[in-house]
């Protein structure tokens, strides 16, 4: 009845889901808060939910590179996916402080040239992530 469950079949539906879960967070999630909250608060927020979200997609990115290994023959898409889970757990450690500094020092240059290196980053991620996600699918 299950013999369709394999790793590679997990894997994929953690790549899946790490993938819809970015696309959410990047293009509803995040608009939505900046569209309903006050922009003031909408940062505030959004300074506390990012940490969380960077951690949580760390090991969302793990998993699956855990479940390939004993594959074998999945190195490229492992290693993809740890660097992922790197970059988020960078982006956790590194870049929110670094823009809540400049929040807090009203740094809007400072805040905006760390803003577009975490947008760039998460886009990055985000194409890895898919290009994973077709690899694992074919």
């Amino acid at each position: 009845m299950f013999e369709w469950i394999s790793l590679h079949v997990l894997a994929l539906i953690g790549v899946a889901l790490q993938f819809g879960g970015m696309a959410y967070f990047a293009f509803m999630f995040t608009p939505m808060v900046f569209k309903f909250v006050d922009r003031e608060d909408a940062a505030i927020f959004l300074r506390q939910v990012f940490p969380v979200y960077y951690r949580i997609n760390a090991v969302i990115a793990i998993i699956p590179a855990l479940l390939l290994i004993p594959g074998h023959s999945y190195e490229i898409e492992v290693g993809t996916m740890l660097v992922v889970a790197a970059a988020f757990l960078f982006a956790a450690r590194v870049i929110v402080p670094m823009a809540n500094k400049a929040r807090e020092e009203n740094n809007d240059a400072k805040f905006k040239a760390v803003h577009r290196i975490s947008v760039i980053i998460h886009m990055v991620q985000f194409i890895a992530v898919l290009v994973i996600l077709i690899r694992l699918a074919q």
